[in-house]
């Protein structure tokens, strides 16, 4: 690893001290990994692989490029930001590609059936409230209504049964 060391140091036409300096470490410490009196630490591997885009696997074992291969879009500085699989990239890429006009058609169709399954998930009581980001607030007050009264038209019996009379206003 020495050697790699030593050559991605020289590639990079930088001293000693400049190389340590940007990946947060003395000149003293350089020159003992290009010697081999040390050897890096995870730690310091890990930040001249992001600090140079060095290709880990050469800086360790020497095989592959030196460098990793440059973003050649957008999407490719996302997936190496974000980890995405092969998956996800392609479909990202795919969706980005499309013409606007079939963009839009997909997002109707997901907001489509986000509506449907919020629909499948609403309470069975056809009075209760919508769900968060769908209400309808005369359903709502309906619904509130109903239970008062219901609760108010308990209340009245109960208090009647125990020989009492009540003489609570009618709610609107």
């Amino acid at each position: 690893m020495r050697d790699r060391i030593k050559k991605l140091r020289k590639a990079l036409d930088l001293t000693q001290s400049d190389f340590a300096a940007r990946i947060g470490s003395t000149q003293n410490n350089i020159a003992n990994y290009e010697t081999g009196r040390r050897s890096p630490s995870a730690a310091a591997l890990n930040n001249i692989c992001k600090e140079f885009s060095v290709n880990e696997e050469w800086l360790r074992t020497g095989n592959g490029e030196m460098f990793k291969a440059a973003p050649s879009c957008a999407l490719d500085m996302l997936a190496d930001t974000y980890h995405l699989e092969h998956s996800e990239y392609i479909l990202i890429e795919k969706f980005v590609n499309m013409k606007p006009e079939s963009r839009r058609v997909i997002m109707d169709y997901i907001r489509e059936v986000a509506a449907a399954v919020g629909n499948e998930m609403a309470p069975s009581d056809p009075h209760a409230p919508a769900s968060p980001g769908s209400i309808d607030i005369e359903a709502e007050v309906a619904y509130y209504r109903s239970q008062l009264e219901e609760q108010k038209k308990a209340a009245d019996g109960s208090s009647a049964s125990a020989g009492h009379s009540s003489s609570g206003t009618k709610m609107a």
